[in-house]
């Protein structure tokens, strides 16, 4: 959907959530939610915002239309969730620009004034933030999510100071907006591979809901050929 619902507006927090999700998996659908409980809104609206082209990818992804299909499917139990096309629709009118996040959160900004927005993004997208398009508007209202058993959040922001990019106050506002979450072994590249491989592409693949597995083989999603 383009346009969001007017229940959105009252909310105290809300998070958007944007990404390829192609395809989407289990990591996606559950992590927003524990960030929710962080923040002790464990009923916070969540919005996913597929992107039409990210800037950051050189490829371009499943086209639009599969890649909601299959996030309908893997949302479809997950409550007071919704998916905004906003980016998708952008590209509509020039599909040569990329989804640049800053110009959506503006958007978020304009439209929801009261209680607060946060959108997530996980260690790599932190490290990688200086090169977002005007990423100095943005920053400050990303919640990271940092695998509890993976990433040291040390480590990280020393990464952030070796960058130097990040003066030491903004180092120490970047570390209150580190949420750590449960590690999950699952990511769309693998997904991705052994969909394209002939011998594991019908059976169950970890992190793949069973609905959005059997929508790729009827499409004929993710081979190599």
């Amino acid at each position: 959907m383009t346009q969001l619902p007017d229940v959105l507006a009252d909310a105290q927090l809300r998070l958007f959530f944007g990404g390829s999700f192609d395809p989407p998996h289990s990591g996606h659908a559950s992590l927003p939610r524990t960030i929710a409980e962080h923040l002790h809104a464990p009923f916070a609206p969540i919005v996913y915002v597929p992107a039409a082209r990210s800037p950051h990818k050189h490829s371009r992804p499943t086209p639009s239309a599969h890649r909601l299909a299959m996030m309908e499917l893997a949302l479809s139990e997950v409550a007071n969730t919704w998916i905004w096309t906003e980016e998708i629709a952008r590209s509509t009118h020039d599909p040569s620009i990329p989804s640049y996040w800053a110009t959506t959160w503006k958007i978020v900004q304009e439209r929801y004034p009261s209680g607060s927005n946060r959108f997530l993004i996980g260690a790599d997208q932190l490290v990688a933030m200086h090169l977002w398009h005007e990423y100095e508007t943005i920053w400050q209202d990303a919640t990271v999510m940092l695998r509890d058993d993976h990433d040291d959040p040390e480590q990280l922001l020393g990464t952030l100071r070796s960058l130097g990019v990040w003066d030491a106050k903004q180092i120490e506002q970047w570390r209150a907006q580190i949420c750590t979450v449960p590690t999950l072994d699952v990511s769309s590249t693998r997904i991705r591979e052994a969909l394209g491989d002939p011998t594991q592409r019908e059976n169950p693949i970890a992190g793949l809901d069973d609905r959005v597995h059997r929508y790729i083989l009827e499409q004929g999603l993710y081979t190599l050929a």
